[in-house]
């Protein structure tokens, strides 16, 4: 059996960190409305556009682990969804 190794699977040995991640549609998508990636402790309260995400890094369970910016507000994603 031949050993494969992807070009890519090499790069990415080790951690990748950013500092809020912007999710584009399209390379024109203005700033402002551009869904982020963020993480922190405590439940989120920074005003972010609708779509984002953030990742708890305190939470006690996994219902607040994840939240998801939803019409304006944060809101905690179940689970066990």
């Amino acid at each position: 059996m031949a050993d494969f190794t992807s070009k890519f699977a090499y790069r990415y040995r080790k951690g990748l960190a950013a500092l809020s991640i912007g999710v584009r549609q399209t390379a024109t998508t203005a700033d402002s409305s551009v869904p982020t990636i963020t993480s922190g402790s405590g439940a989120p309260s920074a005003a972010e556009p609708n779509g984002s995400i953030y990742l708890r890094t305190d939470a006690s369970n996994a219902d607040e682990s994840m939240y998801s910016r939803i019409g304006g507000s944060w809101v905690a994603i179940d689970g066990a969804a």
